[in-house]
């Protein structure tokens, strides 16, 4: 049973395409929000994706509860949630959606790494995140 959809993004989509336009940017910072914008469009794209199948999989079920999209503040600590799963049996799943296309390497320290042909970024752990967010 679906409970809570994702909230609206796009007035977070709207603002990083509007700062672009601005005159008192320089290249650098205009370059930096186009790749923040695409970041934003690919991960929204992914927590769409993700939840189409988990609200796909456990659409009618009477012993799941699905919500999308949580955000809480607990002493000043920010959590967001993009998939939280409830089971009738006190399960309760914390869903961290990533959305990447280049390969994904995590070496033995638990750090994220993604490869794009020559060119290698750092992530943040989603294995760190949903533990963070238990904690939350």
């Amino acid at each position: 049973m679906l409970i809570k959809s994702a909230d609206d993004k796009i007035k977070r989509l709207m603002l990083l395409e509007d700062l672009q336009r601005s005159h008192l940017l320089d290249m650098s910072q205009k370059k930096w929000l186009r790749e923040e914008l695409m970041r934003v469009k690919k991960g929204i794209q992914g927590e769409r994706d993700s939840a189409h199948y988990l609200d796909s999989y456990f659409k009618g079920s009477e012993n799941h509860a699905v919500l999308h999209d949580l955000r809480f503040i607990v002493e000043g600590d920010v959590a967001q949630i993009d998939h939280l799963v409830i089971s009738r049996g006190g399960g309760i799943y914390l869903i961290e959606t990533k959305n990447y296309a280049g390969n994904l390497v995590i070496n033995d320290h638990g750090e994220f790494t993604v490869e794009y042909d020559d060119i290698r970024f750092g992530i943040a752990s989603p294995i760190e995140q949903s533990h963070r967010h238990e904690r939350t």
